[in-house]
């Protein structure tokens, strides 16, 4: 009877252990979600870049959120008007393969990682143009701090007289 009961105590606490074998306890270890709320909003956020509608999403930005686009630092607002300009230059604007996911790290940040196709035709010549991306979300108190936009801008620049052809 001692060992059944043995049994059935180290049975309870197997079942109880939900954590996974490869479970990565350090500071920048974690749980990753393709389903938390935050992957809708950036969604969002997106769905409003091909519709060029950005105050429906201003809201998702805190006043003093750090944005970089390759390297390049601006204000939530210069990203606005930097990618609404790119609707004077390309019709049909979107991201499309898109890949989301929130990532709650051990530390308490939290992180929406995006990766994407970007796609538009452009308005002088009709040629359409795709080019993939990823970027990176940091959200602090529901808001997003700080963002990272990383795509290679080459064939994107030509049409705003950037990059020599």
């Amino acid at each position: 009877m001692k060992k059944i009961l043995i049994l059935i105590v180290a049975m309870v606490f197997t079942a109880c252990n939900n954590t996974p074998a490869n479970f990565d306890n350090s500071e920048w270890g974690g749980v990753i979600s393709p389903t938390d709320e935050r992957n809708d909003k950036l969604n969002k956020f997106v769905d409003a870049y091909a519709n060029n509608d950005f105050e429906s999403v201003r809201d998702l930005f805190a006043e003093d959120a750090v944005i970089q686009v390759n390297d390049d630092t601006m204000t939530v607002q210069q990203m606005f008007d930097g990618f609404s300009a790119g609707h004077d230059f390309f019709d049909g604007i979107n991201n499309i393969d898109r890949r989301v996911n929130t990532m709650f790290y051990n530390n308490g940040s939290i992180y929406t990682n995006y990766w994407y196709t970007w796609i538009g035709t452009n308005k002088k010549t009709g040629e359409e143009l795709s080019l993939k991306g990823h970027a990176y979300f940091q959200w602090k108190d529901g808001k997003i701090i700080e963002t990272y936009n990383s795509f290679d801008p080459t064939e994107y620049a030509k049409v705003f007289n950037w990059v020599e052809e």
